[in-house]
């Protein structure tokens, strides 16, 4: 049997705090570049909460849409979303971080790296309620990471607890 050292969680593990990237078109916006109903009230929510918020498309950092709706101060980063080997493709897009839940209105990323799909959002519709939803979604993930970084800080460095593959470890 072998000893297996844990680590110590983060500070922004223990506060359930995520790195949180959404897409742009279809996601934030329509088709006319009209921010979707809630996107703001979402991203102030989640920035205030502690998450960072990144924005990421497959037509490269959309920085003029954070500017077109005064969304600096709520946005950690923009980046070009890895449209192929996305994991791998992380370092080399300059994303500083990998994501711990996405928002997109397509299931690949998502199914990737966790989060949430959200229906694609191409006419100005005032009864969208995707953002409050995903607001929910995030807070979920959020709970559960705290419950998790609370156990691992319980069992110890030498604790016995459920180690990457499974198996009980000590």
């Amino acid at each position: 049997m072998t000893l297996r050292r844990r680590v110590r969680p983060s500070p922004s593990e223990l506060a359930g705090r995520l790195a949180i990237f959404f897409d742009v078109d279809h996601t934030l916006i329509d088709d006319d570049g009209n921010l979707r109903p809630g996107a703001r009230a979402a991203l102030a929510e989640l920035t205030s909460r502690g998450h960072q918020v990144h924005l990421w498309s497959g037509l490269g950092p959309r920085w003029e849409v954070v500017e077109r709706h005064d969304l600096r101060t709520l946005i950690a980063g923009c980046h070009t979303k890895p449209l192929y080997q996305h994991e791998a493709m992380l370092e080399p897009l300059g994303i500083p971080v990998r994501p711990d839940f996405v928002v997109d209105d397509h299931p690949h990323l998502v199914a990737i790296f966790g989060g949430c799909v959200v229906r694609p959002y191409r006419n100005h519709d005032p009864d969208d309620r995707e953002m409050s939803r995903v607001i929910g979604e995030v807070e979920r993930i959020a709970v559960f990471r705290r419950a998790q970084a609370a156990s691992k800080t319980r069992t110890g460095s030498a604790g016995r607890g459920v180690g990457p593959s499974g198996d009980l470890s000590r």
